[in-house]
């Protein structure tokens, strides 16, 4: 699978990009992902406004 089918993406909040993806389930989630090199930070939410609330607080290691 293609990763456009994967994640779509919303918004941006500084070096976090906020999008929909599928879970396991096949139910949608809203995705918070670091897009710094190295910082592998992510986290999944059932709605977006926890997702833009912890893509606000992220504070990256690697920048």
């Amino acid at each position: 699978m293609s990763l456009y089918r994967i994640f779509r993406h919303l918004r941006r909040v500084g070096q976090v990009s906020i999008g929909t993806a599928h879970n396991r389930r096949g139910e949608i989630k809203y995705v918070a992902a670091c897009a710094a090199d190295d910082c592998g930070w992510s986290a999944e939410y059932d709605d977006p406004a926890p997702a833009t609330i912890a893509a606000q607080g992220h504070r990256c290691p690697i920048r």
